[in-house]
């Protein structure tokens, strides 16, 4: 929920995560689209990245669900940014979001305008899922896992388009939508939702 927030304030003990794949999804409501454009946002700016490492960093932090232990943390995995707040003591976060909330009024916040985020497409798309099939062989996917992992990548990747192509933020959003969809009709999705509602703990089928 907080991720395509304007700011967010947390505290020094906030757990952040996208923990969708532990019962059968991706995150649907935007938070793989804004994770992967946090991520290009906190890079160095006039500095060349490269865009796989990236793709494949995020891809990573979804894929296997983790969850920081800290606000510091969270700001290493790019859940909270540098605009981000912290409060040291959690009785002040709500007062503290407050005073955030006006300052962005006084100085006259607008939403920002959408822009063009590039994509690893195709050839990417191919890399992600090699680093899948790695994760599956190695133990840390099961096979359900592997099949929530290929949808994350497509929708990651941008679809098979050529590598560095520019898409408005609303095509990762669709993409996003229709993996969610895709996968809540699945049967094991299914068994995964409601093992967590009746037992309260993630089903590893």
């Amino acid at each position: 929920m907080s991720l395509p927030a304007a700011r967010i304030q947390a505290t020094t003990e906030t757990y952040m995560g996208l923990v969708e794949p532990g019962v059968g999804l991706i995150p649907g409501g935007g938070g793989t689209k804004e994770l992967y454009v946090k991520t290009l946002r906190n890079m160095p700016k006039g500095v060349d990245f490269d865009l796989q490492k990236v793709a494949n960093q995020v891809f990573e932090t979804v894929a296997m669900a983790k969850v920081s232990t800290s606000a510091e943390e969270a700001r290493g995995n790019n859940f909270l940014n540098s605009a981000d707040g912290i409060s040291v003591n959690a009785d002040h976060q709500l007062y503290d979001a407050k005073q955030a909330v006006l300052s962005m009024h006084e100085q006259g916040y607008t939403a920002p305008a959408r822009t063009k985020i590039p994509v690893v497409g195709e050839t990417g798309y191919a890399a992600l899922l090699l680093g899948a099939e790695s994760m599956r062989l190695s133990g840390f996917l099961s096979e359900h896992d592997l099949v929530i992992a290929k949808e994350l990548a497509y929708v990651l990747a941008g679809g098979k388009l050529p590598f560095g192509t520019e898409v408005d933020e609303q095509y990762i959003l669709n993409l996003e939508k229709q993996a969610f969809l895709k996968l809540i009709s699945t049967p094991k999705s299914q068994a995964r939702m409601q093992h967590m509602l009746v037992k309260g703990k993630p089903l590893r089928n």
